[in-house]
C-alpha cells in the first residue's frame, strides 16, 4: 500500500494507505438512519449545502454513483479529482483522487455506517501523501483532523435536521 492507491481484499473492502504520512480517524454517533445519512452523504453536488466552505463539489460521471464514478471538488485551496473506489449502500463509500494533480496530495478517504446502541456510527478516515504531505506534515495533519471533524458534525446536523422532518 506504500504506492498510496486504495487497495485491499475484497472481503475486508477497501482501505486507506496506512504508510501515508498523514492519517486521520474520526467517528460521530448520528440519530437518524442510515438511509438518510447515505443520502446526504452520496448526494455529491448538494455537499456545499451543508459544507458551505466547499466552493463546489459536481459528479462528473453520469448515472448512480458507483465504483468508478468521477467527482471534482474543491476544500481548502485544493482542487480535487477523485473516483469512487467503493459504494456498499447504507455500509460504506470509499474514493481516492489527488488534489492539485498528481503531484499534490494523494488522499484515500473511506466512510463506515454502523449501527450502534445510542444511534448510527459513522466514522471517516482518510490518508494523505505526496510531496505537499512531506514537506509539512504537521500542519497538513491539523488541517485534515479538523476538517473530518467538521464534516462529521454537519453531516450529523444534516442528516438530524432531516430526520425530524
Amino acid at each position: 500500500m506504500g504506492n498510496g492507491q486504495a487497495t485491499g481484499a475484497a472481503n475486508e473492502g477497501l482501505r486507506i494507505d496506512e504508510t501515508a504520512p498523514v492519517i486521520s480517524r474520526h467517528s460521530v454517533t448520528v440519530q437518524a438512519s442510515a438511509e438518510i445519512v447515505w443520502r446526504v452523504l452520496t448526494d455529491i453536488d448538494a455537499w456545499t449545502t451543508w459544507l458551505p466552505e466547499l466552493p463546489y463539489a459536481r459528479v462528473e460521471t453520469p448515472g448512480p454513483l458507483g465504483s468508478g464514478s468521477v467527482f471534482r471538488w474543491s476544500a481548502s485551496g485544493l482542487d480535487i479529482i477523485s473516483t469512487i473506489a467503493e459504494v456498499r449502500p447504507y455500509e460504506r463509500l470509499v474514493w481516492s483522487g489527488h488534489a492539485n494533480g498528481p503531484d499534490g496530495i494523494l488522499g484515500v478517504h473511506v466512510w463506515n455506517l454502523a449501527p450502534g446502541d445510542d444511534g448510527l456510527i459513522v466514522s471517516t478516515e482518510e490518508s494523505f501523501a505526496g510531496p505537499p504531505v512531506d514537506a509539512d506534515p504537521g500542519s497538513i495533519q491539523a488541517a485534515l483532523d479538523e476538517s473530518l471533524v467538521t464534516w462529521l458534525q454537519r453531516l450529523k446536523d444534516t442528516a438530524e435536521t432531516d430526520a425530524a422532518g
